[in-house]
């Protein structure tokens, strides 16, 4: 028994054993924030037995009580994007600069929570290989996530039956359903899947397709006679008109042209209304100019966040730092290699029946600035035209630490439903403090969360929240400290030696006195 236990307190202060201790990240290239790491971090690939594919993680562990703080593994959608721009441009501990520095997001999600981010499927960001085009589809990338979390778990024993939460945006609407139907269905006794969360949640072609028309009216994007054109002459079938699934009659196709050029939606970031674009003269952030989002309130993330993203993980020495296996790669947000064959579904909504059964721990949360995978269309599949589950506790308002509406929420049998006021798509980008206090309280509950302290800035003193300004000027480093200082001390001391200087020509010239004819010093 004394063994067994010295053994347990063994794997809690040293959790990672095998050739995954290997993966420890002890240096993060160009970090520049005058708070220190505070938290251990793994990065590499995992071999899928199955398979042999070896799927990119970067583990981030929890600030506070890292050895009992739950698990949650974050997917980006697409599908075929990288995990790693919702890590540097959402929700993880670091965000990339201008001058590519790394600096701290205060409101990554990693304070109570330890972070898994995947690259998934094979192919995507640091993730290998490209596969074969038949092997991109809901089935076989879920699987093989399943397959990953089984692996993970094993070299990372401290995990074990740890809570797991899944945790994701957009085109999750549909990975993470396929998901936890799989680990409903067939569970490990290793993984202990307590919930879900799925923010903007692209979850049925036709009904979050259809109220795209619907959402951009309620937004003054376009006028209320092209909506009415649309309305009449596309009717149900608006998003397969719109594109190309479907051939629609010609005053349809006139209208869906008008929408598009009265709205001028080409230069609008639809993820994020609300939001500037990035505006550099390259290629590469021209190919990225519909991925653009800014927070309007607060955060380090600017528009042109995930083009210093795709530098910055270009560089030699980061793919080193995170162990970047079998050489250099050209890694970007999104591959089109994959995407371009991805075979979606056209629906998730026939998972739920199982996973609703299951009795977990369930968030649907949508930013209602998207105009992508809008609110209305959520809250369609989850009610009558979907799912129609019933409501257990009625709308009403949520608000955030800083004592601000931050959305409004409603109970359904299995579910919660929530919108962020003013996010976009990217919800952690575009609203972080609310964010992260809405995952909070979903995972821990809300007395819990209402106990742990928040980040403050400014805002909190211009809306009377506190009485004094808040000083959210980052602290400046000891280099910084020395270019500035070194410079003024070194007039300093030439300024007092030339005044010494004077002094002693002035002093040696006021002495020269006559005395007899004759001059002494």
């Amino acid at each position: 028994m004394l063994f067994a236990w010295a053994a347990l307190v063994a794997a809690l202060v040293h959790p990672v054993v095998g050739y995954v201790a290997e993966h420890k990240i002890t240096s993060l290239p160009r970090y520049n924030d005058p708070k220190p790491i505070n938290f251990d971090q793994y990065a590499g690939h995992l071999v899928l037995p199955s398979t042999g594919q070896r799927m990119f993680y970067w583990l981030v562990e929890a600030e506070h009580n890292p050895e009992t703080a739950p698990l949650a593994l974050w997917l980006n959608g697409g599908p075929g994007c990288s995990s790693l721009i919702g890590f540097f441009t959402e929700n993880g501990p670091f965000v990339v600069a201008s001058d590519l520095s790394v600096k701290r997001n205060p409101y990554a999600w990693n304070r109570h929570m330890n972070m898994v981010y995947l690259d998934s499927p094979a192919g995507v960001g640091f993730s290998k290989p490209l596969l074969n085009a038949t092997d991109y589809n809901n089935d076989v990338t879920t699987a093989r996530i399943f397959e990953f979390l089984g692996v993970f778990v094993d070299e990372f024993p401290v995990y074990k039956r740890r809570p797991l939460f899944v945790t994701g945006e957009s085109y999750n609407g549909m990975y993470i359903p396929f998901l936890v139907h799989d680990m409903v269905d067939k569970p490990k006794p290793t993984i202990n899947l307590v919930g879900f969360a799925i923010g903007n949640a692209y979850t049925d072609t036709h009904i979050d397709g259809k109220s795209y028309y619907d959402w951009i009216y309620s937004h003054a994007l376009i006028s209320h006679a092209t909506y009415m054109a649309l309305r009449t002459h596309c009717q149900d079938d608006v998003s397969e008109c719109a594109d190309g699934t479907k051939q629609c009659s010609a005053e349809c196709v006139a209208a869906l042209d008008d929408s598009r050029i009265s709205s001028d939606i080409g230069d609008l970031n639809e993820y994020f209304i609300y939001g500037d674009v990035c505006l550099l003269k390259t290629r590469q952030a021209q190919s990225f100019t519909y991925h653009r989002i800014r927070p309007n309130v607060r955060g380090n993330v600017g528009p042109c966040a995930d083009v210093f993203t795709q530098e910055y993980l270009r560089l030699p020495e980061v793919q080193a730092a995170i162990h970047v296996a079998d050489g250099f790669v050209p890694w970007v947000e999104c591959n089109d290699a994959v995407s371009d064959v991805y075979h979606g579904s056209a629906s998730a909504l026939d998972k739920y029946p199982r996973i609703l059964s299951a009795g977990l721990q369930i968030l649907i949360y949508s930013g209602d600035a998207d105009s992508n995978t809008n609110f209305i269309g959520s809250e369609r599949w989850i009610t009558t035209e979907g799912l129609e589950l019933p409501v257990v506790s009625k709308w009403k308002a949520w608000f955030g630490p800083d004592r601000q509406l931050a959305g409004y929420t409603q109970g359904y049998k299995g579910l919660n439903y929530s919108t962020v006021k003013g996010a976009g798509h990217m919800v952690p980008a575009t609203r972080p403090l609310h964010s992260l206090y809405l995952i909070e309280c979903f995972i821990y509950g809300q007395h819990a969360c209402d106990r742990f302290t928040y980040p403050t800035d400014n805002l909190e003193y211009v809306s009377g929240m506190v009485s004094s300004p808040v000083n959210d000027k980052p602290a400046i480093s000891t280099l910084e400290w020395v270019a500035l200082v070194l410079p003024l001390a070194v007039a300093v001391l030439f300024v007092t030696w030339y005044a010494w200087w004077k002094h002693v020509l002035v002093l040696g010239s006021s002495t020269r006195v006559k005395t007899n004819g004759s001059s002494v010093n």
